[in-house]
């Protein structure tokens, strides 16, 4: 052996030894390492997550009427090992839909938290307009259709059958296969301002009926202002029918 080589070997075997006495030479094959995308240990992290997620999904879609949904998960590129199943816990548990993400917590071999972005998207039937509606328009049953929709889309809520909607006025212009929000519609207005209404007057089993007049506008089940044209006396009453109100005394 040269001379060279020799004092090579003899330098690694000390470095070695004393590396032993310190207790900080570890096998490489017990070294921690990342969890590769592409290994076993991975794939069996991803089908932990895509577990969890399913089933908080899947509750939720039960809760709203819906067995019909999709997820899309986003895994890291690596993850440190973990000992132990992870924590998991979603940003928005009461509510899993849409853009959301899961936390990853692991407190063996090591501390360490990661987060994984997923999308949720769960489906319902919505009622949508089946061809164009004016504004102010009456809504019937023959301007409507039902539509699979995306529910994270729906930020200003939405109605799931025809029924609750038809009979009801737009309060703007709705493009045809719009889905229809609370918002684009309200009750038509049963009694007009200034016209003249049939008071229904209760007081006990009793009811008696006179003439009034409407002091504002109002839609079924609405309060509004009414003059009593008999004694010119102004009183509160509910609309329960075209031009007609009904009080309790």
């Amino acid at each position: 052996m040269h001379l060279k080589q020799m004092r090579k070997y003899r330098f690694r075997a000390e470095t070695v030894l004393i590396a032993c006495l310190l207790g900080s030479v570890v096998p490489a094959s017990s070294q921690a390492k990342n969890i590769s995308p592409s290994s076993p240990e991975h794939v069996s992290v991803q089908k932990e997550i895509t577990r969890y997620l399913d089933k908080q999904v899947r509750r939720y879609a039960a809760s709203i009427g819906s067995d019909d949904y999709q997820i899309s998960l986003q895994p890291p590129a690596k993850l440190p090992p973990c000992n132990q199943p992870l924590r998991q816990t979603l940003s928005e548990p009461t509510k899993p839909l849409g853009r959301l993400s899961v936390t990853l917590e692991c407190h063996q071999p090591n501390y360490w938290k990661a987060r994984v972005r997923a999308e949720v998207a769960i489906f319902l039937p919505l009622v949508v307009a089946k061809q164009p509606l004016s504004r102010r328009q009456t809504i019937t049953r023959a301007d409507l259709s039902l539509k699979r929709s995306d529910l994270a889309h729906m930020r200003y809520g939405y109605f799931t059958h025809i029924d609750a909607v038809a009979g009801l006025t737009s309060r703007r212009k709705i493009a045809a296969g719009k889905v229809i929000s609370p918002r684009m519609v309200e009750a038509p207005e049963l009694v007009k301002r200034n016209e003249e209404v049939i008071i229904e007057a209760r007081m006990g089993g009793m009811t008696a009926k006179m003439k009034g007049m409407a002091l504002e506008s109002g839609a079924e089940g609405e309060s509004i202002r009414v003059r009593n044209l008999s004694s010119g006396k102004e009183i509160y009453a509910t609309v329960i029918g075209r031009q007609r109100v009904q009080t309790t005394f």
